[in-house]
């Protein structure tokens, strides 16, 4: 969960930046995504480690929420909204699901929770940022350095 309070930190730099200029930082819609990725790909990594998927859990893992994820965070990827509207409405309501019938304590469910509530959210901004043409199937590339930094680009969680 030490991801979690980075990502928190993070964004209350950007806010103190932002009070501190009187703007808040433009993002583009690749570093949006890229941000996106990351608290996915972290929350994820996070809950692998504490035996969140095992069994049934893991073979979805494997089969249904890597490939949605790659997809989407995959370095140079081509990125369509739909494919982000998955991740939102589809992928992260199933970890979800998976956390809360886990046998992770109350609390560590809480902040599971919360932290995928943060990745939506962040998905839910970039689908925003999305230029006009990614709401029809055309795609924007995210850039490989932004999209790199994500720990799921074709690789298994550790």
């Amino acid at each position: 969960m030490l991801r979690n309070f980075m990502l928190l930190a993070a964004g209350l730099v950007m806010l103190s930046l932002a009070a501190c200029t009187g703007t808040a930082p433009t993002l583009t819609f690749p570093q949006q995504v890229s941000i996106a990725c990351g608290a996915a790909n972290g929350e994820i990594a996070i809950l692998q480690g504490d035996g969140v998927f095992t069994g049934g859990a893991a073979d979805t893992l494997t089969k249904t929420i890597q490939p949605a994820v790659t997809k989407a965070c995959a370095a140079g990827a081509t990125v369509a909204t739909p494919d982000l509207k998955t991740i939102v409405n589809t992928t992260l309501p199933l970890v979800k699901s998976m956390v809360d019938a886990s046998s992770l304590t109350q609390d560590k469910k809480n902040a599971a929770d919360a932290a995928i509530d943060t990745a939506v959210l962040a998905f839910n901004v970039a689908i925003g940022l999305a230029p006009a043409s990614t709401a029809t199937a055309t795609a924007t590339a995210v850039s490989a350095p932004a999209a790199a930094s994500t720990p799921l680009a074709g690789a298994p969680l550790q």
